[in-house]
């Protein structure tokens, strides 16, 4: 297959529009770019790729997995350390959920992950929060129609007990859900570049490209960033994240270029 897909990472409203609950400082004018480039150069992209986070209100990484001994949940952006755990001084909420939690501080010492960062509540299935911005729904709808293609979703994160940032892969990738997506990379692999956005830089887009490019090893494509549409959390360092993704060789753009 010739041309270039185009890789859109987790588009969705808590992160990109100012209302959202784990909004991404700069995201809702990357959506802008971003869509303002599809309305324009639609038919020169071969295919669409969007990933969803999507979450249970109920997860590992959210607050309501978690009670103090006072019973009182921590609060978002809350540390937890395997030490913490240990010691009980964050509980989890049923006591199913303790074998897995064990798992889940196990694998993040094997990896050497210092602690567990709980978010805000966010990308629940079914919420407002879980989809896509506006604007780039607009922008899809008019790429349907001018090219006659589906636009394609990939589901990640529904696992409650381990992190997903990456697109193609869990923290804790021995779960079936959140093993190396093969389906995906297959999918991807048959283009001649593939350009990655969305949100954000600092955990899902960079957490995401690297395992694509260690799979793709010595296979010849451009894989490129538009880095006018991608922003990191606050408090994360975007020279950092570039830094990292450019070493491993991908190209940076943007939708001007």
């Amino acid at each position: 297959m010739k041309g270039n897909a185009l890789v859109i990472v987790d588009p969705q409203n808590d992160f990109c529009d100012q209302r959202g609950s784990l909004y991404v400082d700069g995201a809702a004018a990357d959506i802008v770019r971003l869509s303002k480039y599809i309305k324009e150069m639609g038919r020169e992209i071969g295919g669409i790729f969007i990933s969803l986070d999507s979450h249970d209100s109920v997860a590992i990484f959210h607050p309501g997995f978690w009670t103090d001994e006072a019973g009182a949940h921590p609060a978002g952006y809350t540390t937890i350390t395997p030490d913490d755990f240990r010691s009980k001084k964050w509980k989890v909420m049923s006591a199913e959920s303790e074998p897995f939690a064990e798992r889940t501080f196990a694998v993040m010492e094997r990896k050497g992950i210092e602690n567990l960062m709980v978010w805000p509540e966010h990308c629940v299935v079914s919420t407002w929060g879980h989809q896509i911005a506006d604007p780039l729904r607009d922008a899809l709808r008019g790429w349907r129609e001018e090219t006659g293609r589906a636009v394609r979703y990939v589901f990640k994160g529904e696992n409650p007990y381990t992190d997903q940032f990456s697109i193609f892969e869990g923290v804790d990738d021995s779960y079936p859900e959140t093993a190396f997506n093969e389906r995906l990379f297959s999918q991807l692999v048959q283009f001649e570049s593939v350009s990655f956005a969305g949100e954000a830089l600092s955990h899902c887009v960079q957490e995401s490209i690297p395992p694509y490019l260690r799979k793709l090893g010595e296979a010849k494509q451009t894989v490129r960033l538009f880095v006018d549409c991608t922003s990191p959390v606050s408090g994360f360092d975007r020279e950092a994240s570039l830094a990292v993704l450019g070493e491993m060789g991908v190209t940076f753009a943007t939708t001007a270029d």
